[in-house]
């Protein structure tokens, strides 16, 4: 009796996590559907101007505020894989190819995951608590009965400043990892000129080009989801930190899948 039961509760606990799932992809695609219903609204529009003020605020929050912290995580990483990496390579002789590690792995991946995680855990989290709040005080229903889409007047301009932040504050984590790691080859007696010179000789052109248009769509996609948590609030005292914990653990799995899957593709081109 007992295991028709555990086995009765399993079942019912499986199908519900079905459901939740089938939900869930679909809430995704109707908000994917009414953002790019948004987007094609807005390149229409006469009254973009007017949002400028509003938007130049959020650029603001999401990318000149998260640069102190940005450029921190990135002197930090810099020194310490700088540190650990010549501690080792000394034994050879061999610590000035430290620069070509600093250097070619700041700008190919590690710069832009930085700059995405910062992202994720401010701006991600900060959109979906200031959209879950207007949600739960019904001001997203009230602007809907006002005709004014949510999407394309809150979503769509955190979106844009997302997308322009992230690889902005990329580069900021590069130039900060790149002083924290020649702070390192310093010690060893080795000049600014010796370790710039060794830090891009791996690196081309079209690997920062790659990595800024990575920070685009990183940028996009963390925006989105801490966008739609927030949409997607429920109701109660703890609705807001929910979406807000949500937004953060489903950006940063989002951009590190997508990073995955970049990576796929630049490998299978020799990239």
């Amino acid at each position: 009796m007992a295991t028709e039961k555990e086995s009765g509760s399993i079942a019912e606990r499986t199908g519900f996590a079905i459901v939740s799932l089938a939900r869930e992809v679909g809430g995704i695609f109707e908000f994917c559907g009414r953002l790019a219903a948004a987007v094609w609204r807005a390149c229409f529009s006469r009254n973009m101007r007017s949002r400028l003020p509003g938007f130049a605020d959020i650029f603001m929050r999401a990318g000149a505020e998260a640069v102190p912290v940005t450029m921190l995580v990135g002197f930090l990483l810099g020194f310490i894989i700088a540190y650990m990496s010549a501690a080792m390579l000394n034994k050879f002789g061999a610590e000035i190819y430290v620069a070509n590690l600093i250097g070619l792995s700041l700008i190919k991946e590690l710069g832009i995951i930085v700059a995405a995680i910062v992202i994720a855990a401010r701006s991600a989290s900060a959109f979906a608590a200031e959209i879950g709040t207007m949600t739960v005080n019904d001001e997203i229903s009230a602007m809907r009965t006002m005709g004014i889409d949510p999407v394309g007047y809150l979503v769509l301009p955190r979106i844009v400043a997302g997308a322009l932040a992230l690889p902005l504050l990329s580069l900021f984590a590069d130039l900060a990892g790149l002083v924290g790691g020649y702070l390192t080859l310093a010690m060893f007696g080795y000049s600014a000129k010796v370790f710039l010179t060794n830090a891009f000789s791996f690196c081309a052109p079209a690997d920062l080009v790659t990595s800024l248009a990575k920070g685009v769509v990183f940028g996009i996609a963390i925006s989105a989801a801490g966008c739609r948590c927030g949409l997607s609030t429920g109701l109660g005292a703890d609705a807001v930190g929910k979406a807000t914990t949500k937004a953060v653990v489903s950006s940063l799995v989002l951009f590190i899948a997508m990073d995955g899957i970049f990576a796929l593709i630049l490998s299978a081109r020799g990239a």
